[in-house]
């Protein structure tokens, strides 16, 4: 009796670990259709009229304050000939209003972010952290 359990539990062992490998080996599940979907929908609310747009170029952010309703989006718009990473104050940990945390920016890109946390929030260019400005959401 113990050697059949034996068998048995090896035989469930070897069944799960190779299901497992063959699953990792299989392609991801996503369609093509699936893909241009996703692409469709983020350029679609990427197109959306923004409540705010800030603009960054050599001299910064402009406006350097700005208010906009809370649920409204923001459009960042990288003018300059660098990168930029936009990012919620303070610096260097990001932590007053997270969904100022647009991260990277390409020079002639934008990224539109929707803001929904209450209050006066301070962000800046990470990449050069005296970049900073101000957003009110009300």
């Amino acid at each position: 009796m113990k050697r059949t359990l034996i068998i048995v539990i090896g035989l469930i062992v070897i069944v799960v670990v190779a299901g497992v490998a063959f699953m990792a080996k299989q392609p991801s599940t996503k369609s093509a259709s699936d893909t241009s979907n996703t692409q469709a929908s983020t350029q679609a609310s990427s197109n959306q009229q923004a409540a705010a747009v800030i603009t960054y170029t050599s001299s910064g952010f402009s406006p350097a304050q700005t208010t906009v309703k809370s649920g409204n989006s923001v459009t960042f718009k990288n003018q300059s000939s660098d990168e930029i990473q936009v990012d919620s104050n303070p610096h260097p940990v990001h932590t007053d209003d997270t969904d100022l945390n647009v991260g990277t920016i390409a020079p002639g890109a934008s990224a539109t972010v929707m803001l929904t946390k209450k209050g006066t929030f301070g962000f800046h260019n990470h990449l050069d952290p005296s970049d900073t400005a101000k957003i009110t959401i009300e």
